[in-house]
């Protein structure tokens, strides 16, 4: 049975065995300048497996990925980094996958809620506060609201139109400037989505 276990180099073990005995024999007491300043192995694993383990820094050595590099100046990919580089674009996909997922459940049980207000006669729609002035290239400062283009009256809840679902006299101060925005986005304010779940359980029942 044969290993078919990725090997970094396609020098054979005898071809290795025959470079590491020549760069011995070859290499004498005293670096070489010129191969010294040029000589860079293809890659770590490449030369971990031409010196046949850890590099220890001695001139031979650097004489030897000198011969290797001669003797091969097309190595194979490396085996652990492909290998690595390749898991980490599954993950990368799975996240990619389920951020997709996550992105499709949530606007299926927003056009689910939207719906149900529509049904009542009551359109809404996503708009950015804009009220702060803390909005810049890196960071922005303000909830994406549920913007009533309708008055709404559920049970205790009761709004006019042209406001936030999450209004109040005390927080009105805080929601002056509420700007549509056309990027698909969702609405991130918690007690606008709460209102609304709430008001959607009621009309539905």
């Amino acid at each position: 049975m044969t290993d078919s276990t990725p090997r970094a180099t396609n020098l054979t073990p005898a071809e290795l065995d025959d470079l590491r005995e020549r760069a011995r024999r070859e290499a004498g007491p005293f670096v070489n300048p010129a191969i010294a300043a040029t000589t860079r192995a293809h890659n770590p694993e490449w030369a971990r497996a031409v010196l046949g383990g850890p590099r220890s820094g001695a001139w031979w050595e650097l004489y030897l990925i000198h011969l290797a590099l001669q003797a091969e100046p097309s190595p194979p990919p490396p085996p652990l980094e492909t290998a690595a580089r390749a898991a980490r674009e599954r993950q990368e996909a799975a996240a990619r996958r389920a951020a997709a997922e996550e992105r499709a459940r949530e606007e299926a049980a927003w056009r689910e809620l939207v719906d149900v207000l529509l049904q009542a006669g009551v359109r809404v729609e996503v708009r950015h506060n804009y009220t702060s002035h803390r909005h810049y290239e890196l960071y922005t400062q303000g909830a994406d609201h549920v913007y009533l283009l309708d008055p709404l009256h559920v049970g205790r809840l009761h709004r006019d139109a042209g406001v936030a679902l999450c209004h109040t006299p005390s927080n009105a101060h805080n929601l002056q400037v509420l700007e549509p925005i056309g990027d698909g986005r969702l609405p991130s304010c918690r007690t606008c989505l709460r209102h609304l779940r709430s008001v959607a359980r009621r009309l539905s029942a």
